[in-house]
């Protein structure tokens, strides 16, 4: 047998290990029952691969890294289970869609980061936010546990991802202010009721998201923000690659950001702009 390729497929393997012990110890941050000798281990492993700037890294960055790292681990299992998956989201895994609605909920950071810097997006945050493609309800919880104000209509369509996020909403403190539906955004009949919006573009297909933007705007009401997300596309060939994959993969097709400030653009919303991180690019903008 031919190991002419084997020292990489270790070099690989090693990479992956890495990256799982900076998560790891990233989580166990806040978590002091871990068995003390394992922990060290750990925490040696993650600095070996990170250095000593993994001790200087703030809240912010750990959150960002954390969600890094739970993507790339989630989809990385995910693609090597099941390659054979096609162009759709139908995730049958209850521990890969939980992972992925951990991840999920630093969408909702973001929203509240760039709201920071625009006061009528701050305003928005005290109405209803409709949350698209809620999956297990990751964002949806984050929007409930950090804006006591705000109601949520978190909607989707897939029942296996929708089971858990009506047990995970049950068990929160947060079942009093979040609806959860089986309803396509397609079919979404409101009138004026919401303040902000979530839009996930990477799992639709352009002719579903020019239906899915008309009706979001029809159910909007004056000066409510829609946040439009789609993944980055890095200038490193394998990572734009992947990125590729993930939406084609999500049931989407490969967006560019400057495609949908059009498409809002033309739905009338103004002050549309762009916030790009190397997991995704939200755009963003105001109904007047």
């Amino acid at each position: 047998m031919s190991e002419t390729f084997i020292p990489r497929i270790q070099e690989f393997a090693k990479s992956a290990r890495m990256l799982a012990l900076v998560g790891a110890s990233f989580k166990l941050r806040s978590d002091a029952s871990v068995d003390p000798v394992i922990r060290e281990q750990i925490d040696l492993g993650a600095r070996m691969a990170l250095g000593e700037v993994l001790d200087a890294a703030d809240e912010e960055q750990v959150s960002l890294a954390l969600t890094m790292v739970e993507m790339a681990l989630s989809e990385a299992g995910e693609l090597f289970r099941n390659p054979d998956r096609g162009s759709n989201w139908k995730i049958m895994d209850p521990a890969a869609m939980q992972a992925m609605g951990r991840a999920s909920k630093s969408a909702f950071t973001r929203i509240q980061s760039i709201a920071e810097m625009h006061p009528r997006m701050r305003e928005a945050l005290k109405g209803t936010f409709l949350d698209v493609g809620t999956g297990v309800a990751g964002i949806a919880l984050e929007a409930a546990r950090t804006c006591p104000d705000m109601k949520i209509d978190a909607i989707d369509i897939w029942e296996p991802a929708l089971e858990l996020a009506r047990k995970n909403v049950a068990e929160s403190p947060y079942a009093d202010r979040i609806t959860v539906r089986n309803l396509d955004v397609c079919a979404l009949d409101q009138h004026r009721r919401y303040s902000l919006a979530w839009l996930p573009t990477m799992f639709l297909k352009r002719p579903i998201l020019e239906t899915a933007l008309d009706r979001i705007a029809r159910a909007s009401l004056s000066n409510a923000y829609l946040v439009a997300g789609v993944y980055t596309r890095p200038e490193d060939p394998f990572l734009a690659l992947m990125a590729n994959l993930r939406t084609l993969r999500s049931g989407g097709e490969v967006s560019d950001p400057v495609d949908i400030r059009a498409m809002m653009e033309a739905r009338g919303y103004v002050d549309v702009e762009m916030s790009a991180t190397p997991v995704a690019t939200f755009v963003f903008g105001r109904l007047p």
